[in-house]
C-alpha cells in the first residue's frame, strides 16, 4: 500500500511539474510573440490637447520609459491631436485607429462621462464612443482641478469671489476649465466669467498676462508645471481645488465639496469629482488583444515607478499618483452605473450654468 500511495504520489508531482513546466513555456513563448510584434515598431501616443500643454508635458517623458519597459522597445512617437476637449483624438482613437496595440493616447476624464452627460459635444452625437470599450491603460497622476487668480486681480480667497468679478480664460463651454468654475458660481454664489475659444492653458497664460483675464481653472500640475515661478513668486494665488478631498500639497487650499452642505448637491458633486482620480487617463482602442493590453498596462505600472522617470516628473513639477488601467476601468463602471437621478442633476446643473 505504501508503494502505492508513493508511486501515486510521483506521478501527482510529475503532471504538477509537466503543468508548471507548460505555463512557464507558455508565458515564455507569449513574452517572446509580444517582443516579436512589437520589435522595430513605432507606437503612436495621442495626445488630446495641443503642445506644451500639461498633457503633452506629461506624455513626452513617459513615452521615452514606456519604450524602455515594453517587450522589444518599440519608439513610442508623441503626436498632439487637440480639439473639443478630447473629442476628435477620442474618436479617433475608438473608430480608425488600428486596435493592436500600436496606437494608444491621452485624453481627458471627461471621457468616461460623455455617454452620461453630454458636455463634450452637442447632444452627444460627436462623441462616438462607448467608455466602458476602450482599453484603459492607467494614469501617472490623480490629482485636482484648482481655480487660482493672478495678483493683480484683487481677490486673495474663494470668498472674494463673491464681490469681485474675475475672468476665467476656457478652451470650450463643455470643459472642466469652463465647467468648474461656473458650477463654483451656481453653489457658492461666486461671480465669475468665463470666456471660452482657448486653444489651451498656454493660450490662457498669455491672455492673463496680457491683463485680458485674471484667473484660470486648471489641472494642478499646469501650473506647477508650466508656470512654478508664478507660484513661487505669489503671482499666480490658488483659492479653491475640485477634488473629492484636499491634496497633501495643498492641505490649506478648501475643496469644493467641503463648501457644499445640501446632500443632493454633495451627491453631484461626488460623481462628478472621481474624474480626478484619474485625471490624465491613457487608453488605446476597444479590443485590443489580450496580451498586448497586459503588456501595455504592465509597462505603464513599470514606467511610473522607474526611479529615473519619477526623478524627472519631479524636477518638472508633477506630482505623481498614478492609478493602475484595471482601476480605472472599475471607475468607470461605477461611472456608467450611477443611479439616473444623480446624474440628471448634474446635467440639469451643468446645462443651467
Amino acid at each position: 500500500m505504501a508503494v502505492g500511495f508513493r508511486a501515486m504520489n510521483c506521478a501527482r508531482a510529475l503532471i504538477i511539474f509537466s503543468a508548471g513546466a507548460a505555463l512557464c513555456q507558455s508565458g515564455q513563448a507569449m513574452a517572446q510573440d509580444l517582443a516579436d510584434f512589437y520589435r522595430g515598431k513605432t507606437i503612436q501616443y495621442v495626445v488630446g490637447s495641443a503642445a506644451g500643454t500639461g498633457y503633452d508635458i506629461t506624455s513626452r517623458p513617459l513615452a521615452r520609459y514606456l519604450t524602455k519597459h515594453l517587450p522589444g522597445n518599440p519608439v513610442v512617437v508623441v503626436r498632439n491631436m487637440p480639439g473639443a476637449a478630447g473629442v476628435i483624438m477620442t474618436n479617433y482613437l475608438f473608430n480608425v485607429a488600428p486596435s493592436d496595440g500600436t496606437v494608444i493616447g491621452m485624453g481627458t476624464s471627461n471621457v468616461p462621462y460623455e455617454p452620461r452627460l453630454k458636455l463634450m459635444s452637442a447632444d452627444g452625437k460627436s462623441a462616438n464612443w462607448d467608455p466602458r470599450n476602450l482599453s484603459w491603460i492607467g494614469t501617472p497622476v490623480r490629482e485636482p482641478q484648482i481655480s487660482w487668480v493672478w495678483h493683480e486681480s484683487g481677490i486673495s480667497t474663494w470668498q472674494d469671489m463673491r464681490t469681485k468679478a474675475s475672468r476665467f480664460g476656457s478652451t470650450t463651454i463643455g470643459g472642466d476649465n469652463a465647467i468648474f468654475p461656473m458650477l463654483a458660481n451656481k453653489l457658492l454664489g461666486l461671480k465669475s466669467e468665463v470666456i471660452t475659444g482657448y486653444q489651451g492653458s498656454n493660450d490662457v497664460f498669455l491672455a492673463i498676462e496680457r491683463g485680458e483675464l485674471n484667473a484660470s481653472n486648471t489641472a494642478y500640475s499646469n501650473l506647477t508645471i508650466q508656470k512654478a515661478d508664478w507660484l513661487k513668486s505669489g503671482k499666480a494665488r490658488i483659492v479653491m481645488q475640485f477634488g473629492l478631498e484636499r491634496v497633501p500639497s495643498m492641505k490649506d487650499v478648501p475643496s469644493l465639496i467641503e463648501l457644499v452642505t445640501n446632500e443632493d448637491d454633495l451627491r453631484m458633486l461626488r460623481f462628478l469629482l472621481m474624474k480626478f482620480e484619474m485625471h490624465r487617463p491613457i487608453y488605446g482602442p476597444p479590443k485590443l488583444p489580450n496580451d498586448r493590453l497586459a503588456a501595455l498596462r504592465t509597462a505603464f505600472d513599470k514606467a511610473v515607478a522607474d526611479p529615473d522617470f519619477v526623478e524627472e516628473a519631479g524636477r518638472l513639477g508633477l506630482e505623481l499618483r498614478p492609478l493602475s488601467g484595471g482601476a480605472i476601468a472599475k471607475l468607470v463602471d461605477e461611472i456608467m452605473e450611477t443611479p439616473e437621478p444623480v446624474v440628471a442633476r448634474v446635467r440639469d446643473a451643468i446645462n443651467g450654468l
